[in-house]
């Protein structure tokens, strides 16, 4: 599969940015005037902030700053992930980086004043329901929180501690070119894109395999860059970890998810000791059933019955999606259909794209997603996922205030699995032979949880070891991340899958190595949706407790927040459930098999 360029993609592919601004002008214009508030909000209160009245001013002020750099940081960055190539692109995505620095260096003044107020004024501030997020968030930071000066330096260095980020994602756009390959006298062109959506869960043994040493082989090539770009990311996240006070990287980490070491840990422990048993019990059965002795890595994305995977279109795409989320009810439905007709989603799988998909969310705009259209049923679980996301922007944004809005990241992959889980859900009751009901069920297991459960989990577990290595004050290069990358898959998969040298190159496959503690959090949310679609299930109120669940967005606790669909994540039960559930499916799609067998 070759990829085309973008201007070859019809428009209806493309998203349509123009909600946001006209244009280039447009959104320069808006830039100048942000920056002009900005000093104004500067001029009127640095050094007048002090009780709660003028804090309670200020924090509707600064709202509707915050809220217009909503609209530029994501109009910033996103056209330059849909072409990496383009410079006008990139110089849209630079201004907004130098925008971003010079306001968040002139607003600093602002959170100084609001880390360091007194602890009764901002008690009070807390009762204000509209700013009851951004008050627990001053608290958490007030116990680690420098001198106003050095809190400004490190603001005025924030382009800085996110350039391993940036080097890291154009490396992957632009330089980790694949050759081409040959199978039965036929060349085949690869890419990061055409690989992951398309070659790696291929029914033919051949284009798996070879694709995949293609695809490896590219990526040795930047190895050693890549590890050099990751080594500059964690040790500035220990160095700040160490400037602030905290006992280790850890709890500085996840001190803004406002969750503890123990439920990071246990999120981890638990899936790579009582579900592993459970995903190699599967795979070795996806194995039998495609008469493979052996499964290597290139092998285990692997559809179970590669003969019904059909193609699908952005059309039947969208048919899926709104058939799927009816559950859900009319509100719910009314507010994601618009995605198609206002263009939301872009489609185009063009040469010099981002690779993967995510949901950005402009305040009360409407939110926009990228993905890279192959026509196979993992695009339509994209999808559905990005939509997730989407209609808990939607209702978090309609029902939040801009500070309460955005959901702590332990739980914000919650919306996007749970809509997966309707999509798997529609799939089995909508077909009638045991085959067709098979095929839903292990699309439930491999487009949602081994991509969540296994993929970012096993990424998590890798991050735990390298975090650990420079907790002990240790360093790394590619050579290290290759062994801790292997040994974490092989104690996953034990016997089920062949690990080799290719497999240990998986650390350079994701971004979210260079987003903190964010990996466990794909498990993490999928425990809760996994909670929240058994009551939907069970429960004749469980489409309106996910609506609540959703229009909360970060004003609670996330503890608080799952309690709402009657999940209590202080224990491990939800976790537990979540595994039995699996168990379950996996012993389901046997019985199915057993029953085809012997039909």
């Amino acid at each position: 599969m070759e990829l085309k360029k973008r201007s070859e993609f019809p428009e209806n592919e493309l998203w349509d940015l123009t909600a946001l601004y006209k244009d280039r002008e447009d959104f320069l214009l808006s830039m100048e005037k942000t920056l002009e508030d900005i000093a104004n909000f500067q001029k009127n209160y640095d050094g007048n902030l002090s009780t709660v009245d003028d804090f309670t001013t200020a924090l509707m002020e600064i709202e509707q700053i915050y809220i217009s750099m909503s609209h530029l940081n994501n109009y910033a960055f996103m056209p330059q992930t849909t072409d990496f190539s383009s410079e006008e692109f990139a110089q849209i995505a630079q201004a907004g980086s130098d925008f971003f620095t010079k306001a968040s260096v002139a607003l600093s003044f602002f959170d100084t004043a609001l880390v360091t107020a007194d602890m009764a004024v901002l008690d009070q501030l807390e009762q204000n329901p509209h700013f009851s997020s951004a008050i627990r968030q001053a608290k958490i930071q007030k116990e680690h929180f420098l001198t106003p000066e050095v809190e400004k330096a490190l603001t005025n260095l924030g382009e800085v501690f996110g350039a391993p980020y940036d080097i890291y994602t154009k490396m992957r756009a632009g330089d980790y070119a694949m050759d081409d390959f040959e199978v039965n006298g036929k060349a085949y062109k690869n890419s990061f894109v055409t690989y992951e959506n398309f070659y790696q869960n291929h029914e033919d043994a051949e284009i798996r395999e070879k694709s995949f040493r293609s695809f490896s082989a590219g990526l040795r090539k930047h190895q050693t860059a890549a590890a050099a770009s990751y080594l500059a990311k964690v040790k500035s996240e220990k160095i700040l970890a160490d400037m602030r006070g905290y006992d280790n990287v850890f709890d500085y980490l996840l001190a803004e998810q406002e969750v503890n070491r123990s439920m990071f840990d246990r999120q981890i422990d638990l899936i790579m000791t009582e579900f592993a048993p459970v995903a190699q019990r599967y795979l070795k059965h996806v194995a039998k059933v495609n008469g493979l002795e052996k499964m290597t890595f290139a092998d285990w994305k692997l559809d179970l019955d590669g003969e019904l995977n059909p193609d699908v279109s952005i059309d039947d795409a969208y048919d899926l999606v709104m058939k799927s989320v009816e559950p859900l009810g009319q509100e719910y439905s009314q507010e994601v259909a618009r995605y198609q007709s206002e263009r939301w989603v872009d489609f185009a799988a063009n040469e010099n794209k981002d690779s993967g998909g995510y949901a950005a969310d402009p305040y009360r705009v409407h939110p926009y997603v990228l993905m890279s259209w192959t026509g196979r049923m993992s695009d339509v679980y994209t999808l559905i996922h990005e939509i997730g996301h989407s209609g808990q922007f939607i209702f978090s944004d309609n029902h939040q205030s801009y500070f309460n809005a955005h959901m702590s990241t332990y739980y914000v992959e919650a919306p996007s699995t749970f809509n997966e889980l309707l999509l798997s859900d529609y799939l089995e009751r909508q077909l009638d032979d045991p085959r067709q009901k098979r095929f839903a069920l292990a699309h439930r297991l491999t487009d949602t949880y081994f991509h969540n459960f296994i993929t970012h989990l096993l990424e998590a577990a890798f991050q735990r070891k390298v975090y650990t290595l420079i907790e002990e004050g240790k360093t790394f290069g590619a050579e290290q991340l290759n062994q801790i990358m292997k040994d974490v898959l092989s104690d996953f998969w034990g016997d089920a899958v062949d690990i080799d040298d290719d497999a240990a190159l998986t650390w350079m496959r994701q971004a979210h190595y260079y987003m903190g503690l964010y990996s466990y959090t794909y498990s993490a949310g999928l425990v809760i949706s996994t909670a929240g679609y058994l009551n939907l299930k069970n429960n004749p109120n469980g489409a309106q407790e996910w609506l609540e669940f959703l229009k909360s967005g970060g004003s609670r606790t996330p503890l608080e927040t799952a309690k709402l669909i009657g999940a209590d994540i202080s224990t491990d039960k939800p976790l537990r459930d979540t595994i039995q559930f699996l168990s379950d499916t996996v012993d389901q799609i046997i019985a199915y098999t057993e029953e085809l067998d012997h039909a």
